[in-house]
């Protein structure tokens, strides 16, 4: 090194010499150039060499690398057969995963679209049968005034109203208090929030805020149009401000907020009038847990400030005590029931990518098998089994990242599905949504996340299902794999109980996908046996929503009676009724039932469903009168109030007593004064179809000035759906200016109420076939390979005496012991691991011994079926021809 130090130093004092420097000068200043001292100048120059050192190592593995890329490609491209069901295998199962993945990030991962999400919390009634409730308005504005935890609190509602004018127009809309945005930390567009003055209880003038969506079709984005005068349900609302493109409140619906406190006074003054859900945007410093026990503390305090008047609240039951909960709102972003689903989805597609996985593996380590006598002369002229094993893993990468690649058509196609499926809307349709309506399957995409999420699932695919192969196919055997040629059966014999023992994996991954699917397919069965209460082939049903104004409110029963006739005369239809809310919707009405023959209590409450119909309904939809009469045509406003109730509010309600004639407060429509009991029919489904009837009462639409009701419509026969222009028709006739909307045949309806049930049992139904046909691939994989290593053994065999069906059977045999072994750790592993779907079953339970022998029996009779053609082959071999092969 220091004759090099020489020469450089030397090479720069003559530089500097020329440059007119004394030959002192000029030694001084190269050495000072070169560090200052000798000791400096000598260890940057080592510095030096060793980073040089270090770039050509770089250099070289970054050359060698992509050398291996090359060889990999070329060996690919050589085996174009291997190389399509690697990458169709895999582009399955990561693209499935894939498409998941999206749903799980949209709906359970991805940030709730607010500012500072993680301080917003939903604030809920709960009792101590942990049920939940809404809150009413001066129980909000109580909590609201005694909290201390809130930066900001806000009382929503949602519902649907009429957007008057030329074009009438049925909407979504959120009913709001004045800190809605500022709680949810959403900025105005354009114009104005609602103004401080109109936050009072009840009488404040008219505003509302309209979302962009409406803004751009209805004014063509007119930035003039704050201040103007929008007509909903023929009032006049000042349109003070726009919200920001993509923000249509917590429900993702609303095209218009108005302002709560419009309301009259009178109706924001019931304290039990419970229609409002709370959240609340915490104050800085204040904790989750600090949130959680103030709520815990207000909520009796409410429940005292609160309570029942105007009879007896005793029931069966013990009684119920009222308080208040918070929870972060991100923990309610999607129903429960959804949430469940998404990750038994999840973990099924793993379940997929996991057998794709063995398959690659089985693949690889047949190839490897294939290029053994490769190996084994690499190996003798002095190749290292690192740089093997790197040869070898480098191919298993670029196989899994055509399969990445490949998996974004699958992933695509997949999230496209999802979206149109969309579960959530149809959970929304039933009233069964929950949580945040702004986090939904119309978020789903393949963003950034779900391409990182691929490429990381495909490199770990690579890694660690061609790691396994490689080394096992590097492993040193130099004499027999050179003695063995391609055709030799030692190094087959040395991998074959690794192949084997994926195979038995695959079928006991198989097995617990089809025993989900199975399980989830006879819960469906179930579902579609229930007898919902009702008859509801044949009938066409329909919404219209009278606005204010056009009918007088005592005039209303004439209204539909008109209605009524005007459609029964539709060619085609033979019953008409009215109703206000359909079975299997759960979003019916529902109130507190008070006795007036019990004594004084305010311990319990008697919590019954409200359906205001006509006299006709029960006939109509053919729900079984049980005792007593349903209503007639005397049963009006001025007569006396009656009611008609189910069986499970009588034996409920009314336990060893006959409920005829007993007089009840419902607290709806007036009714809370006293009813009388003149009728008991059969229960109606009106929640899930799995979920037990509940008490129900039944009003006389004749008895109530409802604007906003329901027709049911029996048609002769065929699609009732093909009535519908005739019946909107009709009711056009009667009422040119109500809009109609949510016309659907009754059996859609109850279609809908088992889509959760049939979505989660296709997708398990699909991906459990998908996994059969891997499974199915990977036995006919190593039995071909196992007979094409033993052609030697088998000619030797037949030489000696042995018959075709005793090599056949042998073959069998074979695949009937892999099965075996793989249908027993299955069966064990889905007794655990289908406890998950406990919930979601409806009439079995997940230890169903004839479902786990029927999908069990399936896959066996699929794994024998591939067995037969290696079996059939290795029946065929010549003795010959194998002898000289051998």
């Amino acid at each position: 090194m220091r004759e090099e130090l020489d020469f450089h130093v030397e090479e720069r004092v003559s530089q500097l010499m020329a440059l007119g420097m004394s030959p002192e000068e000029a030694r001084a200043e190269a050495i000072r150039r070169l560090g200052g001292t000798w000791d400096d100048a000598e260890r940057m120059l080592g510095d030096s060499a060793d980073l040089k050192e270090r770039r050509l190592n770089v250099r070289e593995r970054l050359r060698e690398f992509g050398d291996d890329i090359r060889y990999a490609l070329r060996g690919l491209s050589n085996r174009p057969g291997f190389t399509a069901i690697a990458v169709l295998t895999l582009g399955i199962g990561i693209g499935a995963n894939t498409a998941i993945y999206s749903a799980v990030d949209a709906l359970l991962l991805r940030s709730l679209p607010f500012a500072e999400p993680g301080r917003l919390m939903d604030i809920v009634q709960t009792s101590s049968d942990d049920g939940t409730s809404p809150w009413s308005y001066p129980k909000y504005a109580f909590f609201r005034e005694h909290q201390r935890s809130y930066a900001a609190l806000a009382a929503h509602g949602s519902g649907q109203i009429i957007l008057t004018g030329q074009q009438p127009e049925r909407i979504p809309f959120e009913e709001v208090t004045t800190q809605y945005l500022t709680t949810l930390g959403v900025r105005i567009a354009h114009g104005r929030d609602f103004p401080a003055e109109i936050d009072i209880a009840g009488g404040a003038r008219r505003v509302v805020l309209i979302s962009d969506a409406l803004w751009q079709r209805r004014f063509s984005a007119d930035p003039g149009v704050i201040g103007q005068s929008l007509s909903l349900n023929n009032e006049p609302w000042e349109i003070a401000g726009v919200l920001p493109a993509g923000f249509n409140g917590l429900s993702g619906r609303a095209d218009v907020l108005l302002n709560l406190s419009a309301r009259p006074a009178e109706e924001l003054s019931q304290p039990w009038s419970l229609e409002y859900s709370m959240i609340g945007r915490l104050k800085d410093g204040v904790t989750v847990e600090q949130a959680i026990a103030e709520a815990g503390l207000l909520g009796p305090r409410i429940y005292t400030a609160f309570p029942m008047s105007g009879g007896s609240l005793t029931t069966s039951k013990a009684p119920e005590r009222w308080t208040a909960a918070a929870r972060p709102l991100d923990t309610i972003r999607v129903a429960s029931g959804l949430r469940r689903s998404l990750l038994v989805l999840f973990g099924a597609v793993a379940m997929v990518l996991l057998i794709a996985c063995v398959n690659l593996a089985n693949l690889l380590v047949a190839r490897a098998m294939s290029r053994k006598r490769e190996i084994a002369v690499r190996l003798a002229l002095g190749a290292g089994r690192a740089r093997l094993v790197r040869l070898f893993v480098t191919e298993s990468l670029v196989l899994a990242l055509l399969g990445g690649v490949a998996s974004l058509l699958v992933a695509l196609a997949g999230t496209r599905m999802l979206s149109a499926i969309n579960p959530q809307e149809t959970l929304r349709v039933q009233g069964l949504s929950g949580g945040v309506g702004a986090v939904g399957f119309e978020g789903i995409r393949l963003d950034a996340s779900a391409l990182v999420f691929t490429f990381v699932v495909a490199v770990a695919v690579g890694l660690l299902f061609g790691l396994v192969p490689a080394l096992g196919a590097t492993r040193p055997a130099l004499v027999g794999d050179l003695k063995e040629g391609s055709g030799g059966a030692g190094s087959g014999r040395r991998v074959g109980a690794s192949r084997r023992a994926l195979v038995v994996s695959e079928v006991a991954l198989a097995l617990v996908l089809l025993a989900g699917s199975g399980l989830m397919i006879r819960s469906l069965a179930n579902l579609l046996h229930v007898d919902p209460g009702f008859d509801g082939h044949d009938v066409l049903t329909l919404r219209l929503s009278v606005p204010p104004g056009v009918v007088a409110p005592d005039s209303m029963p004439g209204f539909y009676d008109r209605l009524q006739a005007e459609i029964a005369g539709v060619p085609g239809v033979e019953r008409v009724a009215i109703g206000d809310c359909p079975p299997l919707n759960n979003g019916c009405n529902g109130t507190i039932m008070t006795f007036a023959d019990r004594p004084q209590s305010n311990t319990g409450n008697a919590m019954v469903g409200v359906h205001w119909v006509s006299p006709g309904w029960f006939g109509t939809l053919r729900v079984p009168v049980k005792r007593g009469r349903t209503f007639t045509d005397a049963d009006r406003l001025g007569a006396p109030k009656v009611l008609v109730i189910n069986e499970a509010a009588a034996k409920q309600y009314f336990p060893g007593e006959d409920p005829l004639g007993k007089r009840v407060g419902v607290y709806q429509g007036g009714f809370h004064t006293g009813a009388e009991i003149v009728g008991i029919v059969g229960d109606v489904r009106y929640g899930t179809i799995d979920s037990t009837a509940r008490p129900d009462v039944y009003i006389s639409y004749g008895q109530a000035r409802l604007s906003r009701m329901m027709v049911f419509a029996r048609t002769s026969g065929g699609d009732p759906s093909a009535l519908a222009p005739a019946v909107r028709a009709a009711v056009a006739r009667i009422a040119p200016h109500t809009p109609v909307y949510d016309v659907r045949a009754m059996p859609a309806r109850i279609a809908t109420a088992t889509s959760q049930s049939r979505l989660v049992a296709v997708l398990l139904g699909l991906f459990a076939a998908v996994a059969l046909s891997l499974a199915v691939m990977g036995i006919y994989g190593v039995l071909s390979f196992a007979v094409a290593q033993r052609t030697g053994e088998i000619g030797i065999r037949m030489a000696l005496g042995a018959e075709r069906r005793s090599v056949l059977a042998l073959v069998l045999r074979d695949g009937a012991v892999l099965a075996t072994t793989g249908l027993a750790i299955g069966i064990v592993a889905a007794l655990a691991l289908t406890r998950v779907l406990r919930t979601m079953l409806f009439g079995v339970t997940t230890t169903d011994p004839l479902t786990y022998a029927a999908m069990a029996g399936a896959l066996g009779l699929a794994v024998l079926a591939a067995s037969w053609i290696p079996a059939r082959r290795a029946a065929g071999v010549d003795p010959v021809v194998a002898l000289r092969r051998g």
